[in-house]
């Protein structure tokens, strides 16, 4: 999937964006130990030459503790 996708060699790929396979949320490796635990970050391949690595999270339970519902971010209805 690396390969195909063009995605970097750094790690593993948790999920894909709803973008076609131009994105996806990956655990980076680059700097942990063996021991250590990789962050979360979201690359994106669609930026130019070079794939957009942005943090997300220092470690997989920060990453987890942080989502929420899409329900907090919709628009209010109506009354």
């Amino acid at each position: 999937m690396l390969e195909e996708r063009g995605y970097p060699a750094i790690g593993i790929v948790v999920g894909q964006c709803p973008s076609a396979g131009h994105d996806a949320v990956m655990l980076d490796y680059r700097q942990c130990s063996p021991q250590g635990e990789p962050q979360v970050v979201h690359v994106d391949v669609e930026t130019g030459d070079e794939p957009e690595i942005t943090p997300l999270a220092a470690t997989f339970q920060l990453f987890l503790a942080g989502l929420a519902h899409e329900e907090r971010f919709a628009p209010a209805k109506p009354e």
